[in-house]
């Protein structure tokens, strides 16, 4: 058995061998329970999707297909210091017109 796919979960070990099952290829995935071992780092490139040797090259042909037709993972842009200072600014200035109603209210009566 050779190893066509690093997977980052067993989610995604267990997406992939299904994936190649559906074209025929059977395999198993190693080291899927050894991320419960590791807790909460990630545990990279231990689960492993494992084919025959002789369906390695088809495996690997199905794999590159499927991944070249995923969407681009979207990292989340870290907030600029400009906008925090702008929600601050706009918090501070609906707080400064409550503030000042309410003196107002109070102090007219």
């Amino acid at each position: 058995m050779q190893s066509v796919f690093e997977a980052s979960s067993g989610l995604d070990a267990h997406m992939v061998l299904n994936l190649l099952e559906q074209h025929g290829i059977s395999g198993r995935i190693e080291g899927e329970y050894l991320q419960g071992g590791i807790g909460e780092l990630a545990a990279m490139g231990f689960v492993r999707v494992l084919v025959a040797e002789a369906d390695r090259a088809e495996a690997m042909r199905i794999i590159r297909e499927w991944e070249a037709i995923q969407p681009a993972e979207e990292t989340a842009k870290p907030e600029t210091s400009a906008s925090i200072s702008l929600r601050i600014f706009v918090a501070g200035v609906f707080v400064g017109a409550a503030l000042m109603y309410w003196l107002l209210k109070v102090f007219a009566a």
